[in-house]
């Protein structure tokens, strides 16, 4: 059955046309929401999507679709940084893994075109903005490992905690006073 699939994915790809996917789950609210059609254009290499593109990927448990918050290259791989607006964190995925890029969420009513100026500066504003700060508490974090090893400091944790999640929760009040 995988193959099939995987032929289905080929043969899209091939014909470079906007496809509507149907994705269940609440990690890109408010932007995305769980009843929204997403249209998504295939992507034949990961090097084709920017910071702050939603990208749709193919995983183990099936189809998800995140924002790229960073991009590097190693052994002539591309590997994405990629994250549900409502995560905290981000994790890695190879770029053989992209399927497509969302250019389009449908909705009873509206549609939101990703392609438009205001939505391609939204996006990629919210894509640098967690890719600088995960650089800043990722430095953080080394900093504090070399300066005092594994030496665990609770109070100091919890407000760091609680600085991360704020910040992180920020960006999401642009999408839900942009997407009424």
């Amino acid at each position: 059955m995988q193959d099939v699939k995987e032929q289905f994915i080929e043969f899209w790809k091939e014909s470079g046309k906007e496809r509507i996917f149907k994705i269940r789950g609440t990690s890109m609210r408010p932007l995305i929401r769980d009843s929204d059609n997403l249209g998504v254009i295939p992507v034949r290499h990961a090097e084709e999507l920017r910071i702050g593109d939603i990208a749709l990927f193919q995983r183990p448990t099936g189809m998800v679709a995140h924002r790229i918050v960073g991009k590097f290259r190693q052994d002539n791989i591309t590997y994405l940084y990629e994250k549900g607006d409502r995560g905290v964190f981000p994790t890695t995925i190879s770029g053989e893994m992209v399927i497509g890029k969302v250019v389009r969420i449908y909705r009873p009513g509206s549609t939101i075109d990703l392609t438009r100026s205001f939505w391609l500066f939204t996006n990629r504003s919210a894509g640098y903005y967690w890719h600088y700060l995960n650089a800043v508490f990722e430095f953080f974090y080394a900093s504090k490992i070399k300066l005092f090893g594994a030496k665990k400091f609770p109070h100091l944790s919890s407000a760091w905690s609680k600085i991360h999640l704020f910040l992180s929760a920020l960006p999401n009040w642009m999408f839900r006073r942009n997407n009424r």
